[in-house]
């Protein structure tokens, strides 16, 4: 998510004065009869994001330890904030500027309502960055109420987070809400990149604020990880912190939010915001040299007909490598790769080559989408640092494997086969997937997300996809196990409060991650588009996709779909691509299920647009009564089979 400009509500500052606690009724007064005057100096403040005049006097020629305890003089002894209060300045500091009834999450970037704060999957709550374990000053002023690190959160994963230390992750942390930019060890949290400097800038704040004066808490930064087992007053790690500062500069957003904390709150300000070059003159540059070794028992572990997953150790020396460059080609000829050039991740391998960065302690990766019966090579370099000053080791034996894909025969091909919104209990609707390839398929070997976008606007929510799908058969992932069970006697294959789609809603199929860093496979609707009044509206009523419909599409095709009204009693859950084959057991009665079978035994549901209809020649042929259209999408009569049509119309196709 791009970083937000801070914009200030007047009401909400009126709350704000109203509201902070510990304020002598002289103090209100005094607030009361010159608010105006503040708020208008506040706004021409903001407006410039001017450091007061003379604030970092004191710190002229300094640097080290000197710097900081000049630094820690200014900023001490700041105006205390309750607990409570914190909740409410965090609506003004943390509010989105495109929408400003929100704030905006620290960790995710996501949006929730200033209003939904608690501990529900939708809902914000106050993260601790330097977490109060690290010092066991809980949520007691003033460390454990300062604003400067203090920020929504996502409730769930802000308990994911807990009090682990910040260093670079292995795995991309996945939320119920769907996946985020965030990355995590068991020891250790990865922010998204648009927030690793800020986080950066909060530790480092917090490190120099509290020194343990008049009995505060005395922090400090650590060049480790798990670094507050017993609550001691550390934080980690110091040489991926002062690499983040570097990487992620001071923003507009971080700007203004240090000028509200100052004007509006607690009148001190987080230096290293002003002035980021503090942070190098106290701590260091964090610049590593070039690691000692490259790695060890770098090999192919495992090949599928599109994939391969490589394995290494790690081989560390004197200098440890940060991280990993991965290249891949089919030629085996490999370009040395080039000090303070990055290299972005590529892996659209269109041009038979390709380019990963992994983090020091991942030690595996798999490339995807590959094409079967390939033989691919592959090199590793480990580097440090990023940007200008990345540093690889390229000399000595660069270690390098090779091997083929397996050949593919058969393939899974899934797509999204019908969305329901059931005219008469719209929580009874599902989603149904259908694996019409001719490969099963397993989504633990898979990275596969269901994702909805609310009416066409910037709410996303995406589902993992798990558990089995065989070729030829369909799974639904509806809105609750129990309404789904007790309206067509059956469990969901997945049960998810994200099946929200409310008729103007798109769905959309991803392999390798959701909306924001997957690949989009299949389409239900318009990505950025409203259903309402469009042509794929679904409100009280089904969407099924074609028979005919053998492939996905990453476009929305109005002609592969039926849509229909349809209630409860009309749905048809995990029965997708059937195959309709008419016996005439029992009377010619066209609608009656028991004359028809699929696979040897009557139907469950009366055929549809995803269904086909192969009339055997029997001694009862099918007979029409019923008024109206009668539909389906493709039909097959075999020799001297025979149709009465004897009331009403029979129509085949869309």
């Amino acid at each position: 998510m791009v970083k937000q400009n801070s914009n200030c509500n007047i009401a909400e500052i009126v709350l704000v004065l109203l509201f902070v606690e510990n304020t002598t009724f002289a103090a209100f007064r005094f607030m009361i009869k010159y608010f105006f005057t503040f708020v208008l100096t506040f706004v021409v403040l903001l407006a410039t994001a001017q450091i007061p005049a003379g604030y970092y006097d004191n710190t002229s020629g300094l640097s080290g330890e000197a710097l900081k305890a000049a630094l820690h003089d200014i900023i001490k002894g700041h105006h205390e904030l309750s607990y409570d209060s914190v909740t409410i300045a965090l609506r003004v500091t943390d509010q989105d500027t495109v929408d400003t009834s929100k704030v905006v999450c620290l960790y995710t970037g996501w949006t929730y309502g200033k209003y939904d704060f608690g501990n529900g999957s939708e809902d914000w709550n106050r993260e601790h960055v330097w977490s109060k374990s690290h010092g066991d000053f809980g949520n007691i002023p003033p460390a454990g109420t300062d604003l400067h690190h203090l920020r929504p959160a996502d409730a769930s994963v802000n308990s994911a987070k807990n009090n682990r230390d910040f260093n670079w992750g292995v795995t991309q942390y996945i939320d119920g809400s769907g996946p985020t930019e965030c990355y995590e060890d068991s020891d250790v949290w990865e922010p998204r990149d648009e927030v690793k400097g800020d986080v950066a800038r909060m530790i480092f704040y917090m490190a120099t604020r509290y020194e343990g004066d008049n009995g505060e808490v005395d922090l400090e930064v650590v060049d480790s990880v798990n670094t507050s087992s017993n609550k001691e007053p550390f934080y980690g790690k110091l040489s991926t912190l002062l690499a983040w500062n570097q990487n992620d500069p001071v923003s507009a957003w971080e700007q203004r939010r240090n000028d509200s904390i100052y004007y509006l709150y607690q009148n001190n300000r987080n230096p290293f915001i002003d002035h980021p070059e503090f942070i190098d003159s106290i701590w260091g540059t964090g610049i590593l040299a070039e690691p000692s070794n490259h790695a060890a028992n770098f090999t192919v572990a495992a090949t599928t007909s599109s994939s391969v997953t490589l394995t290494w150790n790690n081989n560390d020396g004197a200098i440890t490598a940060q991280n990993y460059l991965l290249l891949i080609n089919e030629t085996g000829v490999f370009t040395l790769p080039s000090d303070s050039v990055e290299y972005p991740n590529d892996t659209d391998l269109s041009d038979s080559s390709g380019v990963y960065n992994v983090s020091h302690n991942a030690q595996n990766y798999t490339w995807h989408e590959l094409p079967a019966g390939t033989r691919f090579y592959f090199a590793i370099y480990p580097y440090n640092n990023q940007g200008n000053s990345i540093d690889y080791k390229t000399d000595s034996i660069v270690p390098q494997t090779d091997d083929s894909t397996d050949i593919q025969l058969f393939s899974p091909v899934l797509i999204i086969s019908e969305v329901t919104h059931p005219s008469n209990k719209a929580t009874a609707k599902y989603v149904e997937i259908t694996n019409v390839g001719q490969a099963d398929m397993d989504f633990s070997s898979e990275n596969w997300y269901l994702s909805i976008q609310s009416n066409g606007g910037p709410t996303w929510r995406d589902i993992s996809i798990t558990g089995y799908l065989k070729a030829d058969s369909s799974m639904t992932l509806a809105y609750s196990d129990s309404i789904f069970n007790l309206s067509y006697n059956k469990h969901p294959d997945i049960a998810s409060g994200n099946i929200t789609g409310n008729g103007n809603d798109g769905y959309f199929l991803y392999r390798d991650g959701g909306h924001t860093s997957g690949i989009l496979v299949d389409a239900y609707g318009e990505i950025d588009q409203n259903g309402t009044g469009e042509p794929w509206e679904y409100k009280d009523s089904k969407a099924v996709r074609l028979y005919t419909v053998d492939s996905a599409s990453s476009q929305w095709i109005a002609e592969q779909w039926r849509i229909e009204s349809a209630d409860v009693s009309s749905m048809t859950p995990k029965w997708h691509h059937k195959t309709y084959f008419w016996t005439g057991a029992v009377s010619s009665d066209w609608n009656n299920l028991n004359n028809w079978q699929v696979n040897g035994s009557a139907p469950d549901y009366p055929y549809d647009a995803g269904c086909y209809l192969i009339i055997q020649n029997s001694a009862i042929a099918p007979e029409i009564t019923s008024p109206g259209t009668t539909y389906c999408t493709r039909i097959m009569l075999d020799i001297n089979a025979a149709i009465t049509i004897s009331n009403g119309i029979l129509k085949v196709g869309p």
